[in-house]
């Protein structure tokens, strides 16, 4: 369960910090590449939905030891 929640947290994180960039960098004149923030967002969505599958998965085998 830590470690589903720590995923989890960890690519809510990433998912902020990444969209964050991307406005930053939108605004900005600097023309500064976008792959970056991009490749960082995707890569916290895919974290946050492997940490909830995670805690799923542990729910349900803490619902099937109470039957």
């Amino acid at each position: 369960m830590f470690v589903g929640r720590t995923l989890y947290l960890l690519g809510l994180a990433f998912v902020f910090f990444s969209i964050v960039i991307l406005i930053i960098s939108l605004f900005s004149n600097s023309g500064e590449d976008l792959v970056i923030p991009v490749f960082g967002l995707l890569n916290g969505l895919i974290a946050m939905g492997v940490g909830d599958l995670v805690i799923d998965v542990n729910h349900r085998k803490r619902l099937k030891k109470m039957k």
